[in-house]
């Protein structure tokens, strides 16, 4: 069973995953007064970021060169992958700003045995920006939407 997809990126609870976390944020403009304390203006949401911390290791069956290749390709791929975890909670699309892999150990001909994964997946989000106009017709008046 899945733990997490990122897109085509299965991994199970097998696959070394072994941190999770997730940022969120929302900005406040601070408007000075004259006297007393300043307020807040309510502005926005930021981007989630989340971190995923990965563990691999080849005695466990971990595939590492073809997991760190499969990562790059999504990485430079530039598109947004959806985020579910196996109970079905939909995170959202993101993805992969940044990876950073720590190798811990390598056999004699460099063959990768070991190592951490980091990454840093930042959420996508799709604005799809609506013009309206109002345009006269006769007796009534028509709205068209264009898509920008």
């Amino acid at each position: 069973m899945d733990y997490l997809r990122l897109g085509d990126l299965k991994l199970t609870a097998n696959d070394g995953v072994k941190g999770f976390e997730e940022q969120t944020q929302y900005n406040y403009a601070k408007i000075s007064l004259t006297y007393g304390k300043p307020v807040l203006q309510a502005i926005g949401e930021n981007l989630a970021n989340i971190t995923l911390q990965i563990s691999l290791r080849s005695f466990l069956q971990h595939d590492i060169n073809a997991m760190l290749e499969q990562l790059d390709k999504m990485q430079t791929a530039g598109e947004a992958y959806l985020l579910v975890f196996a109970s079905g909670m939909f995170k959202g699309q993101y993805v992969i700003e940044q990876r950073r892999t720590s190798i811990l150990r390598t056999d004699a001909a460099g063959t990768i045995k070991e190592a951490d994964i980091e990454l840093q997946l930042l959420e996508y989000a799709d604005r799809e920006v609506v013009a309206s106009k109002n345009v006269e017709k006769g007796n009534s008046v028509i709205i068209r939407k264009t898509s920008i």
